[in-house]
């Protein structure tokens, strides 16, 4: 009869398939976690963002670079006005103006590079509010984690506290030997030891959120399920739009610019002014003033040649630097995008071979049990079995959001997600 229930008993473990997620035994709710306080995933994102101080600086300095930009595209050399006065035995009155020209062409250059200066500073800007989206949407996944590993612990260390005051019974009426006695002791003791470190997992998770989020909350968004993954296979993600790219061309772009400003500051520009005054003589004549002033400087001492040198030798490296951005974001966009795959794959093998009523099959174990036909020894090692079962799977939940997210990272997708799920 004893390997009859036995058999019974495997069928059943075996026979619990379903495609649903794992259902958590008996979860304890914390007040900060109900369903109805819960916000949408999306607009806590948004929320941060706004007041986010990262986000902040890099805006600012965004519309530093802009003005710099705007005021390199002005005229690089302003009029100057001269006045002139001279008393003596003749009294003189003059007025002049004089203007350096631009003649070489710096002005057109210096445009160049304060553009190149806004590009790369606009694809920092992403950089910061992706990379600000990615962390969030990472520490959810942790939290997330946390939580259900802190309920199945609870639901692990309850189980094992009924089984030591139900132990301890049958010990007393001799029904039960003294090691299998010592051997629930053993099992609260270990549940009482998992729980507290998922408290402390908990715990961590929360105090990473809240330093993202800039204060304390008692109610943080939740992730729902698994992530839907169509949009891995609906965007065709183009490299050179990724904004760490953007930002490396940009910036290899403007070190290009520098060569010819570089070049074009060496030539000397020169300055035409005109004068035109009157002057008095003591004895009553006057005669009027009018002169043309033109000043070449002469790069004799200094030809300025070393800064094109060092500005070509920083556009070889910038450009260096670019190739190697582009090598780095293609690998990990690749490896990211193996990663989703390979743990949505790790999860639906998981659906079609996991027993998912974990809870029944503890009751069934327990009912076993009480009626006499498994020993304490295999109860406990059956039921440690069916949790950490739900233990791996709330860790291959855990990793395939954070994959998920790491994908959307990489392809700059975070934003269209989080759009698609409002």
């Amino acid at each position: 009869m004893k390997n009859l229930y036995l058999v019974l008993l495997s069928t059943f473990l075996t026979g619990l398939i379903s495609t649903t997620a794992p259902t958590v035994l008996a979860k304890e709710t914390e007040p900060a976690l109900l369903q109805s306080s819960r916000p949408v995933v999306a607009e806590f994102v948004q929320s941060v963002l706004i007041s986010h101080p990262a986000l902040n600086s890099a805006k600012a300095e965004l519309d530093a670079t802009i003005a710099r930009g705007e005021g390199s595209a002005r005229a690089i050399y302003n009029p100057e006005l001269e006045v002139e006065f001279e008393s003596s035995a003749a009294t003189t009155k003059a007025v002049g103006i004089s203007q350096t020209i631009d003649w070489s062409g710096k002005r057109k250059a210096n445009a160049a590079t304060g553009k190149s200066d806004v590009q790369a500073a606009k694809a920092a800007l992403e950089i910061v509010k992706k990379t600000i989206t990615t962390d969030l949407l990472s520490a959810l996944a942790d939290h997330q984690s946390a939580f259900d590993q802190i309920q199945l612990e609870r639901g692990r260390f309850r189980l094992a506290e009924e089984f030591l005051d139900l132990a301890t019974k049958r010990h007393d009426a001799g029904d039960l030997s003294q090691s299998e006695l010592l051997t629930a002791r053993l099992t609260l003791s270990q549940a009482v030891a998992a729980k507290a470190q998922a408290q402390d997992a908990l715990s961590r998770s929360r105090q990473k959120l809240a330093a993202l989020v800039g204060s304390q909350r008692d109610v943080w968004p939740i992730l729902v399920g698994t992530p839907q993954t169509q949009l891995l296979y609906a965007t065709d993600t183009q490299v050179n739009t990724l904004p760490e790219l953007r930002f490396a061309l940009a910036q290899s772009d403007g070190f290009r610019s520098r060569i010819l400003l570089a070049d074009k500051m060496r030539k000397a520009d020169p300055t035409i002014g005109l004068r035109i005054g009157q002057e008095s003589e003591d004895l009553g004549g006057q005669a009027t003033l009018f002169g043309v002033q033109i000043a070449i400087p002469l790069q004799i001492r200094n030809n300025y040649s070393q800064n094109v040198t060092a500005a070509r030798a920083e556009a070889v490296a910038a450009a260096a630097s670019a190739q190697n951005t582009r090598r780095q974001v293609m690998a990990r966009l690749n490896a990211t995008t193996k990663r989703v795959i390979a743990s949505q794959q790790a999860w639906s093998q998981w659906q079609d071979t996991g027993a998912t009523q974990l809870d029944l099959q503890r009751e069934l174990l327990k009912t076993l049990w009480q009626a006499g036909e498994t020993d304490a020894v295999s109860y406990l090692v059956q039921l440690n079995q069916t949790f950490d079962a739900e233990a791996a799977s709330i860790e291959l939940t855990g990793a395939l959001w954070r994959n998920w997210f790491e994908w959307l990272d990489a392809s700059n997708n975070s934003t269209l997600w989080l759009e698609a799920i409002r």
